[in-house]
């Protein structure tokens, strides 16, 4: 894959991930990297859940572990077909 068409993939995997989220309730922020960190709101309790479930689904994704960025997930923007996994 050439740069360009590399770039474009990683956007529109990006901009799926940020749907997937705003579409189950939660905040994607605005990212300039290969990742979008989805802010799950209040403490780190809804993060971990999330991490947990999509966990037993097969999605690996992020959790900072301090205080106040504890509430957010980050999710990498890997291949196109893992957003079926993550949309699941």
């Amino acid at each position: 894959m050439r740069g360009t068409e590399r770039k474009n993939s990683v956007t529109a995997t990006k901009e799926g991930i940020a749907a997937i989220a705003r579409a189950n309730g939660l905040d994607p922020l605005p990212s300039a990297t290969n990742f979008v960190t989805i802010d799950c709101g209040g403490t780190d309790t809804l993060a971990r859940a999330v991490v947990e479930e999509l966990g037993r689904e097969g999605v690996f994704i992020c959790m900072p572990f301090a205080a106040t960025g504890n509430r957010c997930v980050r999710i990498s923007a890997g291949r196109r077909s893992g957003l079926d996994a993550l949309a699941g």
